[in-house]
């Protein structure tokens, strides 16, 4: 994703899957009590511009790194949806999270990376998420039992291949969200085989 052309290819590619799945996360869950979301390593920004489009009272923020950050720039503006959604350079690993917003979200990022790494996003989360915020983590999971879906699992076979990641199952994200000082934690299903869990910080 360092390569300027393979980014803005890459992106293009997971826009054309947001466009289907965006709206649908819009539209299970409630953001109705939120107000600023950040979306982080957002990619293109289309599922910041779905929740923005379902949503009038809703603006967004997407964090993402460069070369990234400059076609996610492209893209929100060619979807007409710049004066609502903003974009802040940043590596999620390096770069403080911003503070005031009351939505974090990851939407198909945690698969990509190991469980210490995975921890150490969702703590950054919660320190810089506000009080009564909510986090909200889109991507396939594997059950509990960890028996299925199949073509999750098959999948998941394919990023510990090319990643340093895998397919979580739902029991796992909930015990790290936990960890990281999250509380009334809820699944549900989206669109395909994705998934939403969300969380919620309680106190400061």
């Amino acid at each position: 994703m360092k390569d300027d052309a393979f980014a803005q290819q890459f992106t293009q590619m997971m826009d054309a899957r947001g466009l289907y799945l965006g709206p649908r996360l819009a539209r299970n869950v409630d953001f109705g009590s939120f107000r600023r979301v950040l979306d982080i390593a957002g990619a293109s920004g289309i599922y910041a511009c779905c929740l923005v489009a379902a949503y009038r009272h809703l603006s967004a923020t997407v964090f993402e790194r460069a070369p990234v950050d400059s076609v996610a720039r492209r893209c929100i503006v060619r979807r007409g949806c710049a004066k609502r959604v903003a974009v802040f350079p940043g590596d999620m690993f390096l770069t403080p999270f911003p503070e005031g917003f009351d939505v974090h979200l990851f939407s198909n990022v945690l698969h990509d990376w190991d469980v210490p790494a995975i921890r150490s996003l969702l703590r950054k989360s919660y320190t810089a998420l506000s009080t009564g915020g909510m986090i909200l983590i889109h991507d396939a999971h594997l059950n509990r039992q960890k028996t299925g879906p199949l073509p999750v699992a098959a999948h998941s076979v394919f990023l510990m291949a090319v990643t340093e990641g895998r397919y979580y199952s739902i029991s796992e994200i909930e015990i790290f969200l936990k960890e990281a000082g999250f509380s009334a934690t809820k699944y549900r299903k989206n669109a395909l085989e994705h998934s939403i869990i969300t969380a919620r910080k309680i106190s400061a």
